[in-house]
């Protein structure tokens, strides 16, 4: 059976023709390791021709450390539907194509195809990569910043809009002090455009940009290493450059956004800028051509756009800027209310005993800690999805306690027998 008559029994729309781009034109190669593997790539990102691409980053993806490869395969789902492979790897950068070529036993033909129907058709074959052992791999073959580079350009920023909370102490500046010794290059910013989206007032706004950059520099952010800027201050060339972006971005993407969706349910009027605010961001880190970016886990989304869109930028003006690669921390990604663990632990919560703030009293710290929510079941667990309170407590513990590198086990042995009691003592 080859692509062509699998696709018209599907039902999936495709063509195929004998003029095509080869830029969209996605290769297939067979990976023998572990498993027998699916490589469909696009045909620009090969490399030379004696390498294909580099094995050590095919390893990796597969875990296995005897790679080889065989030539170009045509009929690539074919062999899926056949279920002579086990695994897919999808080179990513083919979903900012506004089609894609599959190449046909035919000397110049290829197959047609909208490059969502290629996902799809993959996972009406079984290979989804949401499913609990994915057999679909995607992977950013284009412009994605390599591991092994030497130097890494990190950027990320930080809304002056509210106190700071322990939350942004855990979420993220203690993540940059430590990003600071490890990364080559380092931007941090106060994103002050972005908190116009709640209409703050000009005159709190200028307050809390200089106690946001007090706190910080009193947190230990060392500023001989790093870069502090107020976003403002190069606004123009953030607001030209999302100009650009918001051409290449559909609305239905903004509209995707998870906390889009939150935040203006809580809003009586909403600006556009809130709709928008994700095409900022990404202005905000291809400006600087970050390799890096940390972010905590209700930002992941955001990041995920951002790549789509430099992949986008790069793929029809050429290439310009590396797409950036999420740096979120392994413990905390996202701190959570003390009064409700399903929450996060945030600036604008109304229930000011949900967050710990960086500028409270010691004696105000413990009376929260004392009245923070946990569960009738005396033994301390980490388990977020059915114990989501006791979880946040006991992460925060284990990342303030320079314990994070540590099991989860040996945290909660230090707390065995102890109860919730102790572990707010803590």
């Amino acid at each position: 059976m080859s692509d062509a008559s699998l696709l018209r029994e599907k039902g999936y729309s495709h063509n195929v023709v004998h003029e095509f781009d080869r830029r969209n034109l996605v290769r297939g190669f067979v990976l023998k390791g572990g498993k027998p593997t699916l490589l469909l790539i696009a045909e620009e990102n090969l490399g030379s021709p004696e390498s294909l691409l580099d094995l050590p980053v095919l390893e990796s993806l597969l875990g296995s450390s005897s790679i080889t490869y065989e030539d170009g395969v045509v009929d690539g789902l074919s062999l899926v539907s056949q279920s002579k492979v086990e695994q897919v790897i999808l080179d990513e950068s083919v979903f900012d194509r506004e089609c894609i070529y599959l190449k046909t036993a035919g000397r110049n033909s290829a197959v047609e195809l909208n490059p969502e129907d290629l996902r799809k058709v993959l996972a009406d074959l079984g290979f989804d990569s949401e499913s609990d052992r994915p057999k679909l791999i995607p992977y950013d073959f284009g412009y994605a910043a390599a591991g092994e580079m030497t130097r890494h350009r990190v950027i990320s920023g930080i809304q002056p809009s509210g106190d700071m909370t322990l939350g942004n102490y855990l979420g993220a500046i203690i993540n940059w002090k430590k990003q600071i010794e490890q990364y080559d290059e380092n931007f941090f910013f106060l994103a002050d455009l972005h908190s116009l989206t709640v209409l703050p007032d000009p005159a709190d706004l200028r307050d809390r940009i200089r106690q946001t950059v007090m706190t910080l520099v009193a947190c230990g952010l060392d500023l001989d290493k790093a870069v502090l800027f107020r976003q403002s201050d190069l606004g123009g060339y953030h607001a030209q450059l999302g100009w650009i972006f918001s051409c290449l971005t559909p609305e239905g993407r903004l509209e995707q956004m998870t906390q889009f969706k939150d935040k203006s349910q809580k809003q009586q009027v909403v600006g556009t800028g809130l709709k928008t605010y994700p095409i900022l961001m990404a202005a905000d880190i291809a400006l600087y051509q970050a390799t890096l970016v940390p972010v905590g886990d209700d930002q992941r989304q955001h990041l995920e756009l951002c790549r789509e869109i430099v992949r986008r930028f790069n793929h029809r003006y050429g290439y310009a800027m590396p797409v950036p690669k999420a740096d979120i921390p392994k413990v905390l990604a996202r701190v959570k209310s003390l009064t409700d663990g399903i929450k996060k632990m945030s600036k604008s919560d109304e229930n000011r005993d949900g967050c710990v703030y960086l500028l409270d009293s010691p004696d105000e710290i413990s009376r929260k800690m004392k009245r923070a929510k946990t569960d009738s079941d005396p033994t301390l667990r980490f388990d977020e999805e059915n114990r989501p309170e006791v979880t946040n407590l006991l992460s925060m513990f284990k990342v303030l306690s320079g314990r994070d590198s540590e099991p989860d086990a040996a945290i909660e042995a230090h707390f065995e027998g102890k109860g919730a009691g102790g572990l707010k003592k803590n």
